[in-house]
């Protein structure tokens, strides 16, 4: 329910003229909720599936890096836990150098303890995030400083 209320308020944005600028040509394709891009199938709203699988495997692997998930004795897949919440479509963002699509994601009814906040830069495939994972603070990917700050700065609003 929460995923279609999302995207019906994203489409009426889309008609409308209302809200955040649609992502330029070249990254037209991300320009969707993270689950989209993750699940191979189609959306229910338009039909369209914007499964990418090179996005998909390199988010699993960025995934899979994490010390904390490691520890983590929750039965639930992070993914699973993290594509469980609400989900708005990618804001595009800069560091000052380079442009990028900010996905942000959440455990369903436990945005404040277990969230993701990950950076895309599509002309390289690179991803980088920010994860909370019941609180506790880790970054994956290797972000550089420029790119923790954003990712900090995205999630402070969020």
């Amino acid at each position: 329910m929460t995923r279609f209320i999302l995207m019906t308020g994203a489409l009426l944005a889309a008609l409308y003229g209302v809200g955040a600028t649609a992502a330029a040509p070249a990254d037209a394709a991300y320009n969707t909720q993270l689950f989209n891009l993750l699940e191979n199938k189609k959306n229910i709203i338009d039909g369209r599936n914007y499964y990418r699988k090179e996005f998909a495997q390199a988010f699993d692997a960025l995934l899979a890096t994490s010390k904390l998930a490691k520890a983590d004795d929750n039965k639930v897949s992070l993914r699973k836990r993290l594509l469980s919440g609400p989900a708005a479509e990618p804001e595009t963002v800069n560091d000052g150098d380079r442009q990028y699509l900010y996905y942000g994601a959440c455990q369903a009814h436990m945005c404040d303890e277990t969230n993701l906040g990950l950076v895309y830069e599509p002309a390289s495939g690179t991803m980088v995030a920010s994860l909370r994972l019941n609180g506790k603070l880790e970054y994956l990917g290797a972000p550089a400083a420029a790119q923790k700050a954003l990712l900090d700065k995205m999630q402070a609003r969020h």
